[in-house]
């Protein structure tokens, strides 16, 4: 059985699962504008990733902000697309086994503290 949670380990969740949530909207947008090119995904990359930014560094985890800073600023960069297409695939990677370690840190601080 599993164990309830405490509401501050509970908030900090429910901020994780929106951040996987806007993640794989990003890994979505990021595909599309790989195959079509639209500079029309790079505008809702950005928007998207520095508004999870926002959110993960209110909450203390600046590494993840971090990651989508990078990848909000690299859909407005210019440069060869091909490349461009590559680091903003590597800046998705990155954050979703860091969500799941934060989730896995959660669940592992709530029940010490139990």
């Amino acid at each position: 059985m599993g164990s309830k949670l405490s509401a501050k380990a509970q908030q900090k969740l429910d901020l994780l699962l929106t951040a996987r949530r806007k993640t794989e909207r990003l890994y979505s947008l990021v595909e599309q504008y790989a195959a079509t090119g639209q500079d029309l995904y790079a505008s809702q990359i950005s928007r998207t990733a520095l508004d999870l930014a926002r959110a993960l560094m209110g909450a203390g985890y600046g590494p993840m902000a971090d990651y989508a800073n990078q990848l909000g600023t690299g859909a407005k960069r210019g440069g060869a697309t091909q490349s461009k297409f590559r680091a903003l695939r590597d800046a998705v990677a990155q954050m979703r086994p860091a969500i799941e370690r934060a989730e896995k840190a959660v669940h592992t601080e709530d029940a010490a503290e139990a």
